[in-house]
Parts: C-alpha cells; sequence; structure tokens
C-alpha cells in the first residue's frame, strides 16, 4: 500500500503511528508528496485526491482513501486491531474524543500557514491568534479528559500525541503544557513507543 503525506503533517503522523501499532508498517510506503496553498499539486489531485490534501492511501487493489480516521479505520480492520473500538458506546467516545483533538490540529495547522508561509503584510494575526486559543483550549480539555486518553493508545489518544508533538514543533514559542500536568505526562509516556519516537516530526 502507498501512503502519500509527509513527514510533517500530524495527520500523516497519525496514520504511520496507527500501521506500525498494528503491525502493517512493512505493507505500507510513504510516498513523500508536496502540497501546500498556493501551489496546488495538480497532478497528485486528479491522479490520488482531488481535495489535493494529505495523507491519501492507495490499497493493494488500488483503491484511493483520504482522511486519517477513515485510513486508520481501514487500517485497523485489516489487521483486526483495536485502535477504533467495536463496542459502539466506546466507538462514540473514541470518536468524539478524535474529532476535538482532529479539530484542534486542523486549527493548528490553518495557523501555521497564517503565520508563516503568508506573506507578513497580509497576514491577519486575531484570526491566527484564535485557531491558537482553539487548540489551547482542545489541550485544557483534554487535561480534564486525560484519563480517557491513557486507557489504551487508540486512535483518539494516537491523534492526541500527534497534536502536542506537532504544537512544540511549529509553535515552540508557546508553553502549551506547562500548566497541564497530566497531559504532559501523557506525551512524555507515548513517546517511548518506537511507534511515536520513530515518527517525530522532522523538515
Amino acid at each position: 500500500m502507498k501512503l502519500y503525506g509527509s513527514l510533517t503533517s500530524p495527520f500523516v503522523r497519525t496514520v504511520r503511528i496507527a500501521a506500525i501499532e498494528l503491525g502493517l508498517d512493512r505493507e505500507v510506503e510513504l510516498t513523500m508528496t508536496v502540497v501546500r496553498p498556493t501551489q496546488p499539486n495538480r497532478d497528485y489531485g486528479v491522479a490520488v485526491n482531488p481535495l489535493r490534501r494529505v495523507p491519501a492511501l492507495e490499497t493493494d487493489e488500488g483503491d484511493v482513501i483520504i482522511d486519517s480516521r477513515v485510513i486508520v479505520e481501514f487500517l485497523n480492520n485489516r489487521a483486526n486491531g483495536s485502535l477504533i473500538p467495536r463496542d459502539f458506546d466506546a466507538r462514540i467516545s473514541c470518536l468524539n474524543r478524535h474529532a476535538i483533538v482532529s479539530g484542534a490540529t486542523e486549527a493548528l495547522v490553518s495557523a501555521m500557514y497564517e503565520t508563516k508561509l503568508r506573506p507578513e503584510e497580509r497576514r491577519w494575526k486575531d484570526w491566527a491568534e484564535d485557531q491558537i486559543d482553539k487548540a489551547e483550549a482542545a489541550f485544557v480539555w483534554a487535561e480534564s479528559n486525560i484519563a480517557d486518553f491513557s486507557a489504551a493508545f487508540d486512535l483518539s489518544a494516537i491523534a492526541l500525541v500527534a497534536l502536542i508533538d506537532y504544537a512544540g514543533f511549529r509553535f515552540a514559542h508557546i508553553p502549551w503544557l506547562k500548566r497541564l500536568p497530566s497531559v504532559a505526562a501523557f506525551a512524555a509516556d507515548a513517546n517511548k513507543r518506537p511507534s511515536v519516537r520513530d515518527t517525530a516530526p522532522r523538515e
């Protein structure tokens, strides 16, 4: 299988961590793909994902699956894994946690585009700060719900550690976890896992 993505995307990293945890990493080949605003990769858009976003997974059968959550669900089913619970209530709880973390990740990616890629004279400071504030609120929420994230290294936990590390990678000047000891401890523990350590974001 071919995974289109980059070494910096937290969404791609979520899939890469999941693949390792499921024992599928040797079946999933990372294909480096450049996608960024104002520089449309139209070949990728035509051949793989019309939204020109990563990650996208091309299966052995030639099908293309987009969105990190959907890709993880596909891999989890293929490996008969437990990254997404089968019990209905547990599944909804996991996906709800993931939705909040994923939304915060989207906000930080948007803030990164605004503050680092947009020409400085055209940057919208208030909007970027609002995106960062959303991520900070999500971290506070995670602190209050850390027991649920820590109960199992599932999709929501994987996405949370990807968010934490992305925040530190792109916005190192912000003391994200200074007043969040439980989230900080969760991140430290998660980063001991080979799947997390070996996929740390880098340029």
